[in-house]
């Protein structure tokens, strides 16, 4: 322990003004225990100071007289003599660190108000405050705080709701933590945007909750740098791109042309000096291995806006000299900032009241989570989990139950609707309560391909699920945790050692692993974000067959509360449009004025993807013209498909989200099945907009399709589109009210019992 005077005479030295603090401090702390007076603090300087005090000073109508200005050394002279007669020299001494360490917070704090203080300059101060005394001098919690809250309102968030949470869990060590992981620009205003503010304060809450004692699940997050949103606007100035800020005030229709050129020419430019540095000094820093660049918008990820799957997240190699590997990094970063600019980002903002407010976009770059096999790099399996459910598959599964949706590989088919693949879906509180049970719709409505970063050829890819298990020689570490074996129409398990096993007969079950602890464990994690967020919680992660990664939290996206409404029993055969008595939620659309009908017997007789795109088009201009929240959107299998379009109409949050009801048909004679699709993006789109969601199964027995008014109704499709005249056998638009001769279409829906029905009614308020 150092002597206490030394170091007052070093503080009074450097810092007279907190020397004149420290003593003020030691008086406060001695007459807070009890040892001195400070009513007789004034006498006693008197008294040092040979000062005459007469009767009238004292009189308490009279100001009291002013001091000399020697008066102040005296009081502190006072206050040390006291203090080495009543105090240890280790309270002093802390108490004379306390005061610089309070000081240290305070300019910390100040700093991070400031948004034009450099990130460096912020940087080196919040370590000196860390670095200042450890293990003597501790900051009381109230300059803890504050510190704390500034730095999140200065690099996270200016949500109250999100600094009041960020402030009590973040520690100012993983702050500097961060600050030690930003990539530098020009700006100073910048902030880490909307989803690295996520993962931050995620990873803060559960680091608590282990110190804590109520964790004991062994996670971790991945190194994690991040490039400032103010990275954005440097970039559009350094390459004369201010002609596109304002696209997002164009018509929709103009936004879609012309994005291809707007994205080409982000692509085709170079990011300012001082980014590309930074940049290439993280690349030496972290070497050679996969990354992938994710979106971290500014609007990105905050309640009730989560913007899920609208910017781009990118995978890149990172292979090779370090030339070739900054090229590779600034290409994706510059296709992320175009993504800004994209039309369905852009509708999303019109929808939700944000297209005033200038997005920028922050980045955030993490090393990929998994393993090398045979020449690639994935995790074992990867996915997205939810604290609540908002719809179900089974009347057991309860909302507090949690889900997860689980692939093979890296999670992106976890979180998009692709190709003929459908994740396995848990229900994290019944685990073993399956969306599907016959063996061969286990086998049909699985995995069979696989997202990889292929190390050979430097970039992400999809390879069908046998062609990667024979690159990787057929083995795979935690085999029996993933796949069954399906094979004479049966779904077996993995057991022992089974050499001869045809990859063809593997089948993605994650059998094994939804009978272990990890369900309870990812849903206890779960809770604890709820708990620490205040709201349901979606989160994103990854396994590499060692440790779970969490790459990804935000609070979850939910429609407002729907009272339940009984379908009543009385509705005449003729007067029945269609019903559904699978996955079904809670929820009335009243009144719908259109139906817009694709049926999957049409569609499939489509000839060409170019027609099929069409249909998508034709469907994005209706959602245009027709009025908001009076249709319905009917079509099969999966809207929104993305890469085998034959499976769905291949259309984006812009071309559905004036829509009242998503309806998804699958019929026999196709190879339509409504995805159980509850916590892909688009999904998420869905429940955020609070547009109903329905599967109809119509060749079911006892399912109601009424064939003559849904095909037989005039289509008035060429009237309300006349570009699209073309598309009428495909696309029918039905107008209600003239088909029913003043009616309109009435949806009930009812969660409880699982049945949905919609009907001819007249409209509300009608007599």
């Amino acid at each position: 322990m150092a002597d206490w005077r030394q170091t007052f005479d070093d503080l009074r030295r450097r810092r007279p003004d907190l020397a004149e603090r420290a003593c003020r401090l030691l008086l406060l702390d001695m007459q807070r225990q009890g040892l001195i007076e400070l009513d007789t603090i004034d006498e006693q300087i008197a008294a040092a100071l040979k000062l005459v005090v007469s009767p009238r000073d004292l009189d308490p109508n009279r100001p009291k007289p002013k001091l000399p200005s020697d008066s102040q050394e005296a009081l502190h002279e006072l206050a040390l003599e006291q203090a080495a007669r009543r105090l240890a020299p280790e309270e002093i001494q802390a108490t004379i660190l306390l005061v610089e360490k309070r000081q240290l917070a305070h300019e910390g704090a100040s700093l991070a108000e400031d948004p034009d203080t450099p990130i460096p300059e912020l940087r080196d101060k919040v370590h000196e405050f860390l670095n200042f005394a450890p293990g003597e001098a501790f900051a009381p919690p109230e300059d803890v705080l504050g510190i704390r809250a500034a730095l999140a309102r200065r690099l996270l968030s200016d949500q109250l709701d999100y600094i009041s949470v960020a402030k009590e869990y973040i520690k100012v060590t993983e702050f500097a933590t961060v600050l030690d992981h930003i990539i530098p620009t020009e700006g100073r205003r910048g902030k880490l945007g909307g989803k690295a503010a996520g993962l931050i304060l995620a990873h803060s809450i559960l680091q608590r909750a282990r110190e804590a004692g109520r964790l004991q699940v062994d996670y971790r997050v991945p190194t994690s740098y991040f490039l400032p949103s103010s990275g954005t606007l440097e970039f559009i100035q350094y390459n004369s791109l201010e002609d596109m800020i304002n696209v997002k005030y164009k018509p929709l229709e103009e936004v879609r042309e012309q994005f291809p050129l707007v994205e080409r020419s982000f692509k085709s430019g170079s990011l300012p000096p001082t980014i590309r540095e930074g940049l290439r000094d993280m690349l030496e820093e972290v070497g050679e291995g996969p990354l992938v660049v994710r979106s971290s918008s500014l609007l990105e990820d905050r309640i009730g806006h989560a913007f899920s799957g609208k910017y781009k997240s990118l995978f890149i190699a990172n292979r090779g000299p370090t030339a070739k590997r900054l090229a590779e990094l600034e290409n994706a970063i510059a296709e992320v900032y175009a993504s800004v600019f994209h039309p369905d980002p852009i509708e999303y903002r019109r929808e939700h009241g944000l297209i005033d407010f200038q997005e920028q976009m922050g980045v955030l770059i993490q090393g990929l989570v998994g393993r090398e096999f045979g020449r690639m790099m994935f995790p074992l399996f990867a996915g997205v989990a939810f604290s609540t459910c908002n719809m179900r598959w089974s009347p057991r599964i309860r909302r507090t139950d949690g889900i997860a949706r689980l692939v093979l590989g890296l999670g992106t088919r976890a979180v998009d609707r692709t190709g003929a693949d459908y994740p396995v879906l848990v229900a994290l509180e019944q685990p073993t309560l399956r969306a599907v049970q016959r063996p061969d719709e286990v086998y049909r409505y699985s995995q069979h391909e696989v997202d990889v970063v292929d190390l050979r050829e430097g970039q992400f890819d999809s390879l069908p699920l046998a062609s990667m298990l024979s690159r990787v020689g057929g083995k795979l570490p935690q085999m029996n945790r993933i796949f069954s074996i399906y094979r004479d129409r049966d779904i077996l398990p993995m057991v022992g050692v089974m050499p001869q096993i045809d990859p063809h007969e593997l089948v993605v079950t994650f059998d094994g692993l939804v009978k272990s602890q990890f369900p309870r464990d990812l849903k206890g994690m779960l809770d604890l974000l709820e708990e620490g967020i205040g709201e349901p919680v979606d989160v994103e992660f990854a396994h590499d067959g060692e440790s779970l990664y969490m790459l990804q939290c935000r609070s979850l996206s939910h429609g407002a509360t729907v009272q339940r409404v009984p379908i009543p029993p009385d509705i005449e055969q003729e007067r029945k449009v269609f019903s559904a008595t699978r996955y079904v939620q809670t929820t009335q659309c009243r009144d719908l004025e259109y139906l817009v009908l694709v049926d999957p017997r049409d569609y499939e007789r489509l000839p060409s993807r170019d027609a099929m795109l069409r249909v998508a088009r034709t469907v994005g201009l209706l959602n245009q013209v027709l009025p908001q929240r009076r249709f319905a959107l009917m079509g099969p299998g999966r809207w929104g498909s993305r890469g085998d379009i034959r499976l769905g109409v291949p259309v984006t949050y812009a071309d559905i989200c004036r829509t009242a009801l998503l309806v998804e048909i699958a019929r026999k004679r196709g190879a339509y099945l409504p995805d159980v699709s509850f916590g892909t993006h688009f999904f998420n789109d869905l429940v955020e907009s609070q547009i109903a969601y329905l599967p109809l199964y119509p060749d079911e027995p006892g399912a109601v399709w009424n064939e003559r008014f849904l095909r037989e109704t005039p289509n008035v499709l060429a009237k309300l589109v006349p570009k699209y005249a073309d598309m009428a056998e495909t696309v029918r638009v039905i107008d209600v009210r003239a088909a029913s001769g003043g009616e309109l279409v009435q949806v009930i829906m009812d969660g409880e019992t699982d049945t949905a029905l919609a009907y001819l009614a007249p409209p509300a308020g009608a007599p």
